[in-house]
């Protein structure tokens, strides 16, 4: 009996994926430029692959510098539309078209704008309206009064990079909407924009049908592709349980819509074959198909995953409709290469890894087997290496990978794809056509998303549902990518728990701690408002949160818990809140809700809610690792108000001494003199953020520290730090930093070093699309 030829693929195998594979590390090594480079640079590289391809008769090589090339005109135009920065921070009058579905982030609204065509002005805006009198319509003209700026986002290790996204979405530029009207007799312009408006209305009728219910964003996400209408915590949920993708319109979800499309279409040209018609039923049922998929992918909003997918349909039906076989792999190849054709920034996206990365775990984990294993086998197979395959994207994209996220998914799945997805779908047809026949029916869906739910939020609740990994080293990363590719690679039993070992070795790597006596400082870049991380070797100390936004978010979540887990912390001993402004306490609710607090030390009321607080009064001191640490204000009479009762560290390092000084100001300055004099300091925070109400002569002079550390936002609207300010540190001898230029500043102290220069993330990480 002849042996059976195996049923996977090997991924090494033809022209077409080496040329994917080129043509994505062109692209990657264009976005790891630090600037964008001259333009004969991808000229030369398309000489050098012409060259080489002529040479080694391989054309792969043609497609790295496919990818440079089209990946650096990409950037050059978005780049040179970007907001000329002289029209920064200035009120300016612009008529233009609702670009999106306008959604709500906290007590605001977010919508993308074109703007009519103006010099200075980019394509594309992001535009943030705070409490709107009205909701305006997708695709139609809108007259706005704005306040602009160039994409910036904060620079923390661990944090997130929004100006990398602004990029890839095209945005040239973000603001807010001081006033806006609607330009008479102008209304949604539904054939210039049909997928928009069709988004719109639809989102329209679902919330008009459901209300304000839980239940509400979920249909939205899985109807029309519109995730911002997911509640934060069920984000949170939904990340912690390992099923985010659940919520993406993702290729399973438009494989089944497609898979569903052309079964209807076979049945009916059979159907119609028995009264006469002529024509092939498959051929019917791979045009429905591949329409289906294409049409379901636009109304998503076209995301990466449900592009990759529309695209790989479309692909394998061109091949069945001319008799061609199509191999996996070149399918999945051809799949990626036109996905960054058409957005050659995509590798921006996690989705991106994501979503090609679990095909091709897919087929990876198959490859090999000698017949093709039963339906129950497929699926755990297909489970196993998604989770194994994409734990380096989900450690590099998320810091975090979810333990719970294989048993979850098991269930969670074949209950939103077999089930709530089509309901989903079939009750928002219904809503448009029928609406009280709809909204009964988009009532039951909801009861049962809500019902299920528990399947998806209990085990994210538990405490263990997610493990987080650190910021890895190189050596790390090699070791977790080899691991995970091991792990479901065709390889021996022994070879698959090795390489299962070497990944689980990576994610519980965790950077060296300061040593005995020494100490690690960081300022956060938060915006306008003071977060200081001050690391031993045991202990972490957190003095002040940053701001909450009016978006709904606030800097413990965005910054300084990806910060902490990213330095490898599980838990705060001290959490300080130095006293009650918003721009200091924004992010403590949140951070001690998802990081356990020994200590809460505050000299206001911000963190009773959290549990009992000590008061930072003046005298009490302990000592952490041969750290030693001190409350040097307020005293305990209490006189002070709120900026200038502010909770004042004192922190040795042996010969080092660091202040970091809260709000105070210039009363509060006077008592630290006379009260506990720091005498010549090292490293110090500058109080209140740089402005006149602090910053005493007596009390620059009296510090005279090396280094000024000044916690201020990007243009923020008081204008800190004060130039007078800064010219009077600097004229004290000393080095002035401000977070909003420099990123997070990181200090390494150690008693028996010289002080060493700090770490300054933005320069330090900067990206061709970071401004100076």
């Amino acid at each position: 009996m002849p042996r059976q030829a195996p049923t996977g693929f090997l991924v090494a195998g033809t022209t077409v994926v080496w040329t994917a594979l080129a043509w994505l590390l062109g692209s990657c090594v264009l976005l790891l430029q630090r600037e964008l480079p001259p333009a004969w640079v991808p000229a030369a590289a398309g000489l050098v692959a012409v060259a080489c391809a002529s040479v080694s008769r391989r054309p792969a090589c043609l497609g790295f510098a496919a990818g440079f090339a089209v990946t650096w005109l990409q950037c050059a135009e978005r780049l040179d539309a970007r907001l000329d920065p002289s029209l920064e921070g200035v009120s300016i009058e612009l008529s233009g078209r609702v670009a999106s579905v306008p959604q709500s982030v906290g007590e605001a609204l977010r919508f993308r704008f074109a703007p009519h065509p103006r010099p200075g002005i980019p394509k594309l805006i992001e535009l943030t309206w705070y409490e709107p009198g009205w909701r305006p319509q997708a695709a139609e003209w809108l007259e706005v009064e704005v306040r602009l700026r160039r994409p910036r986002g904060f620079a923390n290790p661990g944090g997130g990079d929004l100006e990398a996204r602004l990029l890839r979405e095209g945005m040239g530029a973000t603001g807010y909407v001081r006033s806006a009207t609607r330009r008479p007799g102008s209304a949604r312009d539904a054939l210039r924009f049909p997928v928009l408006v069709a988004r719109d209305v639809t989102h329209d009728a679902l919330r008009a049908a459901l209300g304000a219910r839980p239940a509400t964003g979920i249909v939205a996400g899985l109807a029309v592709g519109l995730q911002d209408a997911l509640q934060p915590e069920q984000w949170r949920a939904l990340s912690r349980s390992g099923t985010s993708h659940l919520m993406a319109i993702s290729g399973m979800h438009v494989g089944m819509f497609a898979l569903v499309a052309a079964w209807i279409a076979a049945r009916l040209q059979r159907w119609r074959q028995r009264r006469g018609a002529t024509g092939a039923a498959r051929d019917a049922a791979v045009l429905a198909g591949s329409v289906a998929a294409l049409a379901y992918a636009a109304l998503a909003g076209w995301s990466v995953p449900a592009r990759r997918t529309a695209i790989m349909i479309a692909i394998v039906a061109v091949a069945l409709r001319v008799r061609r076989r199509a191999g996996a792999a070149d399918v999945l190849a051809i799949g990626a290469i036109a996905v960054m054709l058409e957005e050659p920034l995509a590798p921006l996206a996690p989705g991106f890894w994501l979503s090609f990365g679990a095909v091709a775990a897919i087929l990876l984990v198959t490859s090999g087997q000698l017949a093709a294993p039963g339906a129950a086998r497929a699926y755990m197979q297909a489970q196993w290496a998604v989770s194994v395959g994409l734990v380096p994207v989900l450690a590099g994209s998320f810091g975090a990978v979810s333990l719970v996220g294989v048993a979850v998914n098991a269930i969670a799945i074949p209950l939103y794809t077999l089930l709530v997805v089509p309901a989903v779908l079939l009750a928002t047809a219904l809503v448009l056509i029928a609406p009280t026949a709809g909204r009964i029916a988009l009532e039951g869906v909801a009861w049962l998303i809500e019902t299920t739910w528990p399947i998806i939020s209990v085990p994210a609740d538990w405490s263990w549902a997610t493990w987080s990994v650190a910021g890895l080293a190189p050596l790390a990363w090699c070791a977790l990518v080899a691991g995970a590719l091991a792990t479901i690679a065709p390889l021996s039993g022994p070879g698959r728990v090795a390489g299962l070992l070497l990944a689980v070795a990576a994610c519980a790597w965790r950077p060296a701690p300061p040593d005995w006596g020494a100490a690690r400082v960081t300022m956060l870049d938060v915006g306008q408002g003071l977060a200081v991380v001050i690391e031993t070797r045991a202990h972490v100390l957190v003095y002040d949160t940053g701001p909450a936004f009016r978006s709904g978010s606030d800097a413990g979540a965005i910054v300084v818990e990806p910060y902490l887990r990213h330095r490898g912390h599980r838990h705060i001993d001290v959490l300080v809140a130095s006293h009650d402004d918003l721009d200091h306490v924004g992010g403590a609710t949140t951070l001690a809700s998802r990081l356990p607090v020994a200590h809460r030390v505050a000299s206001g009321t911000a963190l009773e809610a959290l549990g009992p607080v000590e008061r930072c009064l003046r005298g009490r001191n302990w000592n952490w690792d041969g750290v030693e640490f001190e409350w040097v204000h307020p005293g305990p009479d209490g006189s002070f108000g709120d900026n200038e009762g502010s909770c004042v560290l004192r922190l040795r390092v042996g010969p080092y001494v660091v202040l970091v000084t809260g709000d105070v100001e210039r009363h509060a300055e006077a008592e630290l003199q006379a009260m506990a004099p720091a005498g010549p300091v090292d490293i110090l925070t500058v109080p209140h953020h740089g402005s006149r109400t602090s910053s005493t002569p007596d009390f620059v002079a009296a510090t005279r520290p090396r280094y000024a550390l000044v916690a201020a936002g990007h243009r923020n609207r008081w204008g800190f730090p004060r130039p007078d300010i800064v010219s009077r540190w600097r004229a004290a001898g000393a080095t002035v930093l401000v977070a909003s230029e420099t990123g997070a500043i990181e200090f390494e102290l150690h008693p028996a070093r010289p002080l060493a220069a700090p770490r300054l993330t933005r320069p330090r990480e900067r990206r061709l699309w970071h401004d100076p």
